[in-house]
């Protein structure tokens, strides 16, 4: 499924506009819809600073989206996007009620959402890492695991489901709090899910908004699959370097610097991915129907969020 130009713009909109809910659009807000947009093919004569800078009735928006599936996507997408950070403000909440009310959204894929997305913030992945005090297999170990991550979130990436494709963001998110932890784990230090969470915020990955964006995205026509895995690919791959260099300076790094170094890092994990692109490619076609069968267990309740994303990670 992909949407059309017309159901795309119109949803990105829908965002700035759950964004805008209180009145105004917050830096962090602002930041955070920017990385997740930054890529994305847009219309012609639709630029970022346009989505960001105009305001639209929700009912306006609403009606530009015409098929079921895209309605579905983006009332997940908004969802996660009011909720996915912490509580959903008051402001927030009667929006998405309105969002809700506009794109007919049954009250069974409703409750689906409210439980995929509220289990996805409970879920902390489990690490059996033991510390390694040499420093070159140490290195070793935690290259091989960053690429094994990598690769896998690739897979999640390429294969963007229609109704269950949010399960798979907030997976990805999850892969890379659980591959923070484990790079940890091996300098021997033991890090909680919030303080990996926030930094991972710092870096514009990991938010609500982050996941809206991203989660739409990959239905826009001209981005899909293919550019769907390269970014999730490079968004793990250098996170996972940056958690190797911040434990490797014993935490010192402040968020200024770690943004900085993220950015250079991105350069590197996209050169690795187009070294990779075969073997990355190959991977993704060997775990995509066995990703297809837990997300649809998955849909049917068959499994929660936790243990969709336990077994998500297993596929490393």
């Amino acid at each position: 499924m992909a949407l059309s130009e017309k159901e795309a713009v119109a949803s990105f909109r829908v965002l700035v506009c759950m964004a805008k809910a209180d009145g105004k659009l917050h830096e962090e807000e602002r930041a955070a819809l920017e990385a997740g947009l930054e890529g994305i093919p847009l219309p012609k004569g639709v630029t970022l600073k346009d989505l960001l800078a105009e305001d639209h009735a929700i009912e306006t928006l609403v009606a530009q989206i015409a098929s079921a599936e895209a309605r579905e996507q983006t009332y997940q997408a908004a969802y996660t996007m009011a909720y996915a950070d912490g509580e959903c403000s008051l402001d927030e909440q009667k929006l998405l009620d309105r969002l809700k009310a506009g794109l007919k959204i049954p009250e069974e894929k409703v409750s689906w959402t409210q439980r995929v997305v509220g289990e996805a913030k409970d879920t902390f992945l489990p690490s059996n890492i033991q510390p390694i005090a040499d420093p070159e297999k140490r290195r070793k170990e935690i290259r091989e695991d960053i690429v094994k991550y990598g690769i896998l979130s690739a897979a999640l990436g390429a294969n963007p489901l229609p109704g269950v494709s949010i399960a798979t963001d907030l997976a990805v998110v999850g892969i890379q709090v659980k591959m923070f932890r484990d790079i940890g784990q091996y300098y021997g230090h033991r890090v909680d899910k919030a303080a990996i969470k926030s930094l991972m915020a710092g870096l514009g990955l990991g938010t609500g908004a982050r996941i809206a964006v991203t989660n739409l995205a990959k239905f826009v026509p001209g981005f899909g699959s293919a550019l769907g895995a390269t970014t999730s690919f490079v968004a793990t791959y250098a996170l996972g370097k940056i958690a190797e260099k911040w434990f490797d300076g014993n935490m010192q790094a402040d968020i200024a610097t770690l943004k900085k170094d993220y950015e250079a890092a991105k350069k590197d994990a996209r050169k690795e991915y187009d070294q990779r692109k075969k073997e990355i490619e190959a991977q993704q076609k060997a775990k995509e129907l066995h990703l297809k069968s837990l997300a649809e267990e998955l849909r049917a309740g068959e499994l929660t969020q936790e243990q969709y994303e336990r077994k998500v990670a297993e596929l490393k």
